[in-house]
């Protein structure tokens, strides 16, 4: 058994400056922990977790039954709370405040929030007094993609730290994944899983295939391929997620900044979307993004996209 903050790739800086702050006595008690999912937020908290429970070493030692049990996530003075559903409900928050009301026999305690931005407003409120005013020896770690989804009112009462994507250097230490993928996950883990299920490849395969048809065919609109793959509006959207990615590719190519390029294993379309005017890419670029925006908005995917190629072919 290992510390479990010696399985955190990156976040080192944060990770330092916060078991510092733990030693020399000066902790915060209410953290918010931000930034892209998979990326190693919540193995952090649970790594800080482990650290302030350990009765050995406050770095945590990895070593003692206190340890051990964290790592299993059965410890006594942890609390993790996430989603049942879609929310987090107030009865979940109930269950925080009991479990606090309770003597501790650990010393310290440590509540995890996991996907803190699905607190429904019910348990938002409820917790607000808790986070602001933590009983003794108590800490909140609050984990979510940003402060944007989280109510004003909470995000006052917490220490936020914001957690920078993972290199494609840091992700290649865990796992063997295409160079194009560990980059295009732009450092996170969940991404790069994505990325690398066989129906996501189809579907990038499909986005190259038609983004073709879009720049060179005149007949474009009476191609039923593009019709066919646009019914769904979500699948639509990463469609075009993919085309906005091999033009900002093109671009870099244009600007001789090769170490930018993410698709990397798609050098032709890339090279060929770069023979194309600036102008013209950053034009697509900014319709592409538009569009996605109407697809989210339940337009009829099909029409939306005969006004995008009438407009905006080359």
């Amino acid at each position: 058994m290992a510390r479990m903050l010696d399985f955190v790739l990156g976040h080192q800086e944060i990770i330092g400056k916060l078991v510092t702050s733990f030693e020399q006595g000066k902790p915060g008690q209410t953290y918010l922990f931000v930034g892209p999912a998979g990326i190693g937020k919540r193995l952090t908290a649970m790594g800080l977790a482990q650290a302030l429970l350990c009765p050995q070493s406050p770095r945590g030692c990895g070593k003692c039954p206190s340890c051990f049990r964290i790592s299993q996530g059965s410890h006594e003075g942890l609390k993790v709370v996430e989603p049942t559903g879609a929310q987090i409900k107030m009865e979940q928050a109930k269950e925080v405040i009991e479990f606090l009301s309770l003597k501790s026999i650990t010393g310290h305690r440590v509540i995890i929030i996991d996907q803190a931005q699905n607190l429904n407003p019910q348990a938002a409120n409820s917790l607000l007094k808790t986070l602001e005013e933590p009983p003794e020896g108590t800490f909140f770690f609050l984990i979510a993609p940003s402060v944007a989804g989280l109510m004003s009112t909470i995000r006052s009462r917490s220490r936020i730290v914001q957690f920078k994507p993972l290199t494609a250097e840091d992700m290649a230490k865990k796992v063997k994944a295409p160079a194009w993928a560990l980059k295009s996950a732009q450092g996170s883990f969940e991404k790069l899983a994505q990325l690398q299920e066989g129906p996501e490849q189809e579907l990038r395969q499909k986005s190259i295939e038609i983004l073709n048809l879009f720049l060179k065919d005149k007949d474009f609109l009476l191609n039923d391929v593009w019709r066919l793959e646009f019914k769904d509006r979500a699948q639509g959207q990463r469609l075009l997620s993919y085309w906005v990615g091999f033009m900002k590719d093109a671009i870099y190519l244009q600007e001789g900044i090769n170490a930018q390029i993410m698709n990397l294993d798609q050098a032709s379309l890339i090279k060929t979307l770069a023979e194309y005017k600036r102008e013209f890419l950053l034009d697509l670029i900014q319709k592409s993004l538009q569009v996605e925006q109407a697809l989210g908005a339940n337009r009829d995917p099909q029409l939306v996209m005969e006004e995008f190629f009438i407009n905006h072919r080359p």
